[in-house]
């Protein structure tokens, strides 16, 4: 590593640092209970996936975003900061801090790298003191929420290539980088870095660990 070049840490969030649920279902049971997703709200969730079921196998569930259709921007955001506080905080892995402050202690850049929503990503990353967040971020149409994503959702390949894509705009050592995931669609950027870490594996990505020699823990 020369010394213009900085090593990151690039994190996985949903049941790596935040256990046991993914943050969006955490958020979206707290608007069913807040009420402020409805019955036509959820049928819009259902209908798209019903014309859409040839898609199911490309990210389809992860990228409707039709319960949220015709929402307010700026509302949504004021009810994530109140689940966000209220229930994500608790479910955050005190060995998951730990290891950001670690990283952040050695002078590494912390990334967050995750297909939850940008507004529950960045509190995330204000609350552990993240340099950056990417993360599935809503559309807008005429000042509402469309349905639909800006961005192709970091997942799987996506995310393996956004990583690389911040190492070259950022003038990261890879080789010297950590990467922590605990899913089989985290393995693309697990081994794009010279340090991959497993957390909480799915019994899959374990089995992948195991035969690579990479590091298991558990959060």
């Amino acid at each position: 590593m020369t010394a213009s070049q900085r090593a990151a840490a690039f994190f996985d969030v949903d049941r790596t640092l935040v256990r046991p649920q993914s943050m969006e279902r955490v958020f979206a049971s707290f608007l069913i209970r807040r009420r402020y997703l409805g019955p036509a709200d959820l049928c819009r969730y259902l209908g798209f996936l019903a014309r859409n079921l040839g898609r199911l196998g490309q990210g389809l569930l992860g990228d409707n975003k039709y319960h949220l259709r015709h929402k307010d921007p700026a509302e949504l955001q004021q009810l994530a900061a109140e689940c966000f506080r209220s229930q994500i905080v608790p479910r955050i892995s005190k060995a998951g801090r730990l290891a950001v402050d670690r990283h952040r202690q050695r002078g590494h850049l912390v990334v967050l790298l995750t297909g939850s929503l940008q507004p529950l990503a960045e509190l995330l990353a204000g609350e552990l003191g993240a340099d950056l967040t990417l993360a599935a971020r809503l559309a807008e149409k005429d000042g509402s929420l469309s349905g639909t994503l800006s961005n192709r959702r970091p997942h799987g390949l996506e995310k393996a290539r956004l990583l690389r894509e911040v190492a070259r705009a950022q003038g990261l050592d890879l080789k010297s980088s950590y990467a922590y995931g605990d899913h089989p669609s985290d393995l693309e950027a697990l081994a794009s870095v010279g340090h991959p870490v497993v957390v909480n594996p799915h019994p899959r990505l374990r089995r992948q660990a195991l035969c690579r020699g990479w590091p298991i823990v558990n959060f």
